[in-house]
């Protein structure tokens, strides 16, 4: 980086003139850098989720997800996948559908991880089948013991952390006493326009942003107002 920044700088003053100009120029163009470099530490994971909405996956959607998961690890964009459903051990659902985590290599670029990403972000998945793309500073490890708390029910049961919300699966929000499973509320998410209704009524931007607010989905698409 300080090798880019000197290049630049000697650069600058030789195509302007005015050194003042020069560092200048320097200063903002390694302010961009620096924030670009910062938010990719941050940020070199990303979960993603497909499944159907009360019917089979989109097989042709599902397909490009793991297309374009295997060409990460092909180009070098990610070197770690935990696959979290399905497993071996684990419930097989008819429907199909993927869960897992891809976590950036320690030689990937961030132009390499970022174009990934895009490459997620491109897939649009027909009406019936939900996709989620969403970005986390590390993939949580497969724990073969752990089992997800439960949530609500009769009880009401609370989870144990407020960055957790209670995740009742899409469409059970008016399901009396239903019991849901604990899940960590995400820290960012992508800007894709997905909208989904959540359980409170109001339309979230895409299912990331949903969760993010500690809401259950209810249905895919804007919410509709309500008949008087």
């Amino acid at each position: 980086m300080n090798t880019l920044l000197t290049w630049l700088m000697s650069s600058c003053v030789l195509i302007s003139g005015r050194k003042i100009k020069g560092l200048a120029y320097v200063f903002i163009v390694g302010t961009l850098l620096l924030n670009t470099v910062s938010v990719f530490a941050e940020h070199r994971a990303v979960n993603v989720s497909i499944g159907g909405t009360g019917g089979a996956v989109d097989d042709a959607s599902e397909h490009k997800v793991r297309k374009v998961i295997g060409h990460a690890f092909k180009d070098g964009a990610v070197d770690t996948l935990y696959v979290y459903s399905p497993r071996a051990g684990g419930p097989i659902f008819i429907e199909g559908g993927l869960s897992l985590c891809a976590e950036a290599g320690f030689s990937a670029t961030t132009e390499k991880f970022n174009n990934f990403i895009h490459r997620l972000n491109s897939i649009h998945p027909p009406s019936g089948t939900f996709y989620n793309v969403e970005l986390t500073k590390a993939c949580e490890p497969i724990d073969v013991n752990h089992q997800p708390q439960s949530c609500g029910g009769i009880q009401g049961k609370q989870c144990a952390s407020t960055q957790q919300y209670c995740d009742f699966g899409i469409g059970h929000c008016k399901i009396a006493d239903i019991e849901g499973v604990c899940k960590d509320k995400p820290t960012a998410c992508t800007r894709q326009y997905e909208p989904v209704c959540g359980c409170d009524g109001i339309t979230y931007g895409n299912p990331c942003e949903a969760a993010a607010a500690g809401v259950s989905i209810d249905y895919v698409g804007e919410c509709k107002l309500s008949q008087p």
